[in-house]
């Protein structure tokens, strides 16, 4: 979990935002990827990249994707929720690499 924390700073640093304040999250924000949604969204987001990719389109000019800082959250919120409950992040690593691959 510390190199996702690393992740994070380092986007924040890259991005000039300030750390602290990129890391206060709402609880309603938490409950919103606790419930299983940034798994969704993030699905829905690689397959609307894809079928831009394949029609040649930037799909960004008529979808609204996750923006960085909330895939970042969602990412770091569902993964610290699956090792606290002790099971394997293996497919939320493996849907993090597929996002990375298509996204760039």
């Amino acid at each position: 979990m510390a190199s996702n924390k690393n992740h994070l700073y380092q986007y924040t640093i890259e991005h000039g935002i300030n750390p602290k304040e990129f890391s206060i999250i709402t609880e309603a924000e938490k409950n919103r990827w606790a419930m299983g949604c940034f798994r969704g969204d993030l699905k829905r987001d690689i397959r609307f990249y894809r079928g831009g990719i394949e029609r040649k389109e930037d799909p960004r000019k008529y979808c609204k994707f996750l923006i960085d800082q909330d895939r970042l959250i969602g990412e770091e919120l569902l993964r610290h929720s699956i090792l606290k409950s002790g099971l394997s992040t293996i497919w939320l690593d493996d849907l993090m690499k597929e996002w990375e691959e298509i996204h760039t």
